[in-house]
């Protein structure tokens, strides 16, 4: 199965992995009345304003009551659904309803909350059932019924969560004692199809779920953590409370925000530049970003920043395809820009020599110099945020 068709797999059962759902809700009706429907339309905006900051409850302050007041005002689309949700089998009406993004950002803004917004990092889950003496993989395609209240409480969180599909390149990749010792070699061969962020290893038992946490997968040897939890629901809670304590950001609470240089080195594509620049119209930490100034393999944003500028680099880096350029780096970049130019060919050229006549004089340029020779750009570059772009191959 190539990985086109893996991605549907997973959008299909985990309607939370698309970044517009991030602002919608479907809240089950208990009868068409009006009270009903309007309590509903609170409970609705509660649980977006739940997922989009990344808090498990949203806390009970003016900002957030205020908001419930007046919920009609931040609807933008309202329905109706059904989904199979009554133990009897039968369809469970709900209210689909879609909050506007602008107005559910200003109410984080000002109860204070974080957001968390997209692309948010996908995670795939591996699970393992011994409660019945032998160790079976759990697959995607095998209706056991933990996969569901998986799905719900990432669909809630609004964390992209998928398994492994269970077809015969996974049997023959691994296998459920790779998975119960934690052994890091297969199962890190066996994920790489999937092309997840994060992976999770979880051991059900008869005491609850033992899990293994990689948050990155291209570096599952260099960090991990473990625990365990009454249930798969409350192991998907672990997963977004970290990656949104990571990525999450405060937004600025003042109208008059700070503006910021971001340089980008190592775009060497038309490809790049597009991948790029899409990825800094999703951030949190930007109000807006616009491209000042292209030079060798650099690009150069003029942006505004909507909350500190230690968020913008923690939500930039946490994409992996983009690094904090090291300081050897930019000093590197930095004495490139300032070094001397030397004359071409077919130009004349005065060198200075020694009183002999035969030895060119070795002349360094002193600071003075030095700087008199810049441009304005080149003059600010350490003032710029420097990145690094490393796209996939």
């Amino acid at each position: 199965m190539n990985r086109f068709v893996l991605a549907v797999v997973a959008c299909l059962w985990l309607p939370g992995a698309m970044a517009n759902n991030l602002y919608h809700a479907s809240i089950p009706l208990d009868n068409g009345a009006q009270t009903s429907q309007q309590a509903a339309k609170k409970q609705g905006l509660n649980a977006v304003l739940t997922k989009v900051s990344g808090q498990r409850e949203v806390p009970d302050n003016p900002a957030v009551k205020q908001a419930l007041q007046d919920v009609d005002s931040f609807i933008t689309q309202l329905g109706y659904g059904e989904s199979a949700g009554q133990t009897d089998g039968t369809a469970q009406r709900t209210l689909e309803v879609g909050f506007d993004s602008q107005q559910i950002r200003k109410v984080l803004r000002d109860a204070g909350l974080p957001l968390w917004g997209s692309p948010r990092p996908s995670v795939l889950v591996w699970l393992v059932d011994a409660r019945e003496g032998e160790r079976q993989i759990i697959w995607e395609q095998s209706d056991h019924p933990v996969i569901e209240r998986l799905r719900n409480k990432a669909a809630a969180r609004g964390l992209p969560v998928f398994i492994p599909v269970g077809d015969f390149d996974d049997l023959m990749a691994i296998s459920s004692s790779d998975l119960w010792g934690g052994f890091i070699q297969p199962v890190e061969q066996a994920s790489q199809r999937y092309q997840p962020d994060g992976i999770v290893i979880g051991k059900l038992t008869e005491q609850g779920i033992r899990w293994q946490f990689f948050p990155d997968a291209s570096q599952m040897s260099m960090s991990q953590e473990r625990g365990q939890a009454r249930d798969a629901q409350a192991m998907i809670d672990m997963v977004a409370d970290y990656y949104a304590d990571q990525t999450g950001v405060l937004l600025d609470q003042h109208d008059e925000s700070a503006s910021i240089v971001i340089a980008i080195a190592g775009v060497s594509s038309g490809k790049d530049y597009v991948a790029l620049e899409q990825t800094l119209a999703g951030l949190n930490a930007l109000q807006n970003v616009h491209l000042g100034e292209l030079k060798d393999d650099t690009l150069v944003f003029d942006a505004r920043l909507a909350a500190s500028e230690q968020a913008l680099i923690n939500e930039l880096t946490a994409n992996r395809e983009i690094r904090l350029m090291a300081p050897q780096e930019r000093a590197m970049r930095m004495n490139n820009a300032t070094e001397p130019r030397v004359s071409g060919e077919g130009q004349d050229s005065m060198v200075p020599v020694s009183e002999g006549g035969s030895e060119p004089v070795n002349q360094m340029p002193n600071e003075n110099d030095r700087m008199a020779t810049l441009s304005a750009s080149e003059r600010t570059m350490d003032k710029r945020l420097w990145f690094v772009w490393q796209p996939s191959q």
